[in-house]
């Protein structure tokens, strides 16, 4: 019989990569987002593809932690702090994408 843990272990794997990934496009991002010149359309672009990425990857872990739960509720609470993170990077890449269109209005916006 499979071990449940040896089953689970590949695709959390797949989700600590993508969160390494995604903390990286973040800090990209920042720096593009402290700079004094309106965005790219390119990146602005990255961003929501970046946000629907993740939105998915959370889809995604909820229906791996479904999983888990039927063979341990322990493990899937365990588990929790993982799809936090996930939702606390949507959040990071969502309030820098806010800051990169507002660079745009910030430009375009005349004095009263």
């Amino acid at each position: 019989m499979n071990n449940p843990q040896d089953d689970v272990r590949p695709t959390l794997q797949h989700f600590a990569d993508n969160i390494g990934q995604w903390r990286g496009e973040a800090a990209r991002l920042r720096i593009k987002a402290e700079q004094p010149h309106a965005a790219p359309t390119e990146v602005l672009v990255h961003v929501e593809d970046i946000a629907g990425e993740i939105y998915r990857e959370i889809a995604s872990f909820d229906v791996a932690v479904a999983g888990v739960a039927k063979h341990s509720p322990k493990a899937a609470g365990e588990l929790a702090e993982v799809g936090e993170t996930l939702r606390l990077l949507l959040l990071d890449i969502t309030e820098l994408g806010t800051k990169l269109y507002s660079t745009r209005t910030e430009l375009q916006a005349e004095p009263s």
